[in-house]
């Protein structure tokens, strides 16, 4: 599914009361963030784009399908109302093997790797 949809999505779940869905997000913000993906620095300032992140990957878990991104130009994704850094997220999500590309970037269909799977698995059979 196209990136910008599971972002749309994405906040659009964060704002509901479903515990599960923030639990993931919540475990995928801590994968992330422990692998380097996401910056420990400056967290309160840029916590909400860090959730944001995470709760795409747990969107396009829930919804068994791949990260889309056709879009990697920073005007664009100005143009649509994201940061920028999303990008580099995304790249250094699949240099470190969270996310898995065909081009060794984030470009074209993203899929989630062993890791994640195997935590948002857990977690959902945990608090299911």
């Amino acid at each position: 599914m196209n990136v910008f949809r599971l972002l749309e999505f994405a906040a659009d779940r964060l704002t509901t009361n479903d515990a599960l869905y923030h639990e993931q997000a919540d475990t995928v913000l801590g994968i992330l963030r422990s692998a380097g993906v996401l910056p420990h620095k400056r967290s309160s300032l840029n916590g909400s784009l860090h959730k944001s992140v995470a709760a795409m990957i747990v969107q396009a878990y829930d919804t068994d399908t791949t990260i889309d991104v056709a879009i990697r130009r920073a005007g664009d994704w100005h143009h649509y109302g994201y940061s920028t850094k999303i990008i580099e997220y995304l790249d250094a999500a699949v240099e470190q093997g969270l996310l898995v590309s065909q081009t060794g970037k984030a470009k074209g269909a993203l899929a989630l790797g062993e890791i994640i799977e195997a935590y948002l698995d857990e977690t959902h059979l945990t608090l299911a």
